[in-house]
């Protein structure tokens, strides 16, 4: 069976917020549905992978995002065409902006983003930290949010949910979903809390390569995943603020 490449873009600068743990989560759920595959971190500067079956981006200050503007741009072509292709993208945070329509400063100016999801960011003074709840195609989506961005997404953009608790894109809806690509505000790390989010982009790699994906049992971990949730739906009402 062909090997399936999962990319981490950047985990250098975008992975300050535990985003390490969504590529653990999607490579542990791989396995268990029995998907041989390869990990590969890009960093700044390395040759730019040659292929993608799944790419994992996480969050980073803004002077990270800076750091890796030019070097994001030198590879946008191939980005986008991956995209184009149907390669699945979870994107968390400033990662994902990155991947905007571009990003309106608070100071003042812009950031260019490379067009794959359909959304502009207006980055705000006020940050909004807590946990988030959020009903979606997939059940409820849990996790923590940390920023300081308002989403607007394209009219014709679906977004990945409505938000029960916590503000997500600041319109009530959380994300953005573009076939099987995903752009989120949920953290925590987000795949590791919802099982049934991670075994959709399991679904979507084995799509890319052609095959049945076995359904993954990853009966402890989801146990784990279980407990975690709970405590977060039942202090979700509780602990959000805004800074």
């Amino acid at each position: 069976m062909t090997s399936a490449t999962i990319v981490q873009l950047y985990p250098d600068e975008l992975g300050v917020a535990g985003d390490r743990g969504n590529l653990l989560a999607l490579s542990a759920r791989l396995t268990a549905a029995s998907i041989e595959h390869d990990v590969v971190e890009y960093r700044r500067g390395d040759a730019f992978p040659a292929r993608a079956d799944a790419v994992i981006v996480g969050s980073g200050p803004l002077s990270a995002m800076r750091n890796i503007h030019d070097d994001l741009t030198a590879n946008a072509d191939t980005l986008r065409g991956w995209a184009a292709e149907g390669v699945p993208i979870f994107a968390y945070g400033s990662g994902a902006e990155l991947l905007s329509n571009g990003i309106d400063l608070v100071a003042g100016g812009t950031m260019d983003g490379l067009g794959i999801f359909p959304f502009r960011v207006a980055r705000v003074t006020e940050r909004k930290v807590g946990y988030i709840l959020v009903n979606t195609a997939w059940g409820q989506l849990v996790g923590f949010e940390d920023n300081a961005s308002v989403w607007k997404l394209d009219a014709s953009a679906t977004s990945l949910g409505t938000v029960t608790a916590g503000s997500g894109n600041g319109d009530g809806h959380e994300g953005v979903v573009v076939g099987a690509s995903i752009a989120t505000q949920v953290g925590g790390p987000a795949l590791p809390l919802n099982p049934r989010l991670g075994d959709q982009l399991v679904s979507a790699v084995a799509a890319r390569l052609g095959i049945d994906a076995t359904p993954p049992v990853t009966t402890e971990i989801d146990e784990y995943a279980r407990k975690a949730r709970e405590v977060i739906v039942a202090n979700a009402a509780h602990v959000f603020s805004r800074i």
